[in-house]
C-alpha cells in the first residue's frame, strides 16, 4: 500500500509539473528535435520551463522510490493514471472545460486505484529489486533505436504529436526500468549505503539516456498540442511497456490467488481506459479548435 500512495502523490507533483512546462512552452519560441542545440538552450533558457522541469523530476524520483516498494504492475498504472487525473483536476480549477469522457474518466480512476489496492496482498505485495541485466540491457538498446529510427524515418518535422508522444513513451518506458533497478537497490541497501552501487551500476545512466530521448520528443510533441494528448500517448505506450518488460525482467510474480490477480488486471485495464478516454476528449477538442482556427482565417 505504502508503494501504491507513493506513486500517487509522485504522479500529481509530476502532473502539476507538466502543466507548468506546457504553459511555460506555448509561450516560448518553436522547438524541434532537428535542433538540438537551440532546443537545449530554448528550454534551458526559460525559468518556468525549469520550474516546471524540476517538479516533474521531483515526482520521478518519486516514482523511483515506489518501484522499490511495490510490483511494477501496480506502480507504473498508478503512476499513469494518476498523471491523467491530476491534468484533468487541473482543466477543473482552470475553469476548463471538460468532456463527458473526461468526466467519466475521473470517476473511474478511483476505482482502479481501489482494485490496485485490494489486489496487493502480503504474499504478492514484494517488488522484484534484481534484473536479469543482460535482458535488460538489449531490451533499452533495442527500444531506445526504435524510438530514433521511427521518428527519423516520419521525418521529425512532420511526425504527429501522439506518434512523438508513443516513441517518448517507449523511451521513457527504458528510463523507468532502470529507474527501478535505482529503487531496487535503495530497497536492498538502504540510502546511503545504496549510493555506491547505484553509481557502479548501468542503471543511472541508461535512466538519463532514456530520459533525455524521452524529454525531447516528448517537449516537441507537447508544443505542437495540448499536454492532455501528448501525455496520454506518452502514458499508454509506456506504461504498458513498463509493465510487461519489468515483470519479466525483473521476474515479479503476479498474484496467486484468482481473486487478487483479476483484480490487478482489471485496476490495470482501467487505467489504460481513463487515459484513453482523456485522449479521445482532447483530440477531438484539439481538432474541433482547428477547425475554427481554419474558418477563421481569411480565404483569398
Amino acid at each position: 500500500m505504502t508503494g501504491l500512495i507513493a506513486a500517487l502523490v509522485s504522479a500529481m507533483v509530476y502532473g502539476v509539473g507538466l502543466t507548468v512546462e506546457q504553459r511555460a512552452l506555448h509561450r516560448s519560441e518553436p522547438i524541434g528535435i532537428r535542433r538540438p542545440l537551440h532546443l537545449a538552450r530554448v528550454l534551458f533558457g526559460n525559468p518556468r520551463w525549469l520550474a516546471g522541469c524540476v517538479l516533474a523530476a521531483l515526482g520521478s524520483v518519486g516514482l523511483i522510490v515506489s518501484l522499490g516498494l511495490a510490483p511494477v504492475s501496480v506502480v507504473q498504472p498508478t503512476f499513469a493514471g494518476g498523471i491523467s487525473l491530476t491534468l484533468l483536476l487541473l482543466s477543473l480549477a482552470q475553469q476548463q472545460r471538460i468532456s463527458r469522457g473526461e468526466l467519466a474518466a475521473l470517476g473511474i480512476m478511483p476505482v482502479a486505484l481501489l482494485l490496485l489496492a485490494l489486489s496487493l496482498g502480503p504474499r504478492d505485495a514484494a517488488a522484484g529489486t534484481v534484473p536479469h541485466l543482460p535482458l535488460l540491457l538489449t531490451v533499452s538498446g533495442v527500444t531506445l533505436a526504435v524510438c530514433a529510427a521511427g521518428v527519423a524515418l516520419v521525418g521529425g518535422g512532420r511526425a504527429s504529436a501522439a506518434l512523438m508522444g508513443g516513441a517518448a513513451g517507449l523511451a521513457q518506458g527504458v528510463a523507468g526500468l532502470h529507474g527501478k533497478g535505482i529503487g531496487g537497490l535503495l530497497a536492498d541497501h538502504g540510502l546511503f549505503a545504496a549510493l555506491v552501487p547505484v553509481l557502479l551500476s548501468p542503471f543511472p545512466y541508461l535512466y538519463a539516456l532514456g530520459w533525455a530521448v524521452g524529454i525531447a520528443l516528448f517537449q516537441t510533441s507537447m508544443q505542437r498540442s495540448r499536454a492532455s494528448i501528448t501525455a496520454p500517448a506518452a502514458n499508454v505506450v509506456g506504461n504498458v511497456f513498463t509493465v510487461v518488460a519489468g515483470t519479466v525482467i525483473f521476474a515479479e510474480p503476479l498474484p496467486t490467488e484468482p481473486l487478487p490477480l483479476v483484480l490487478r488486471a482489471l485496476g490495470f485495464l482501467l487505467t489504460l481506459t481513463v487515459v484513453a478516454l482523456v485522449h479521445r476528449a482532447s483530440g477531438e477538442a484539439e481538432a474541433e479548435a482547428g477547425r475554427l482556427r481554419a474558418a477563421a482565417q481569411p480565404t483569398g
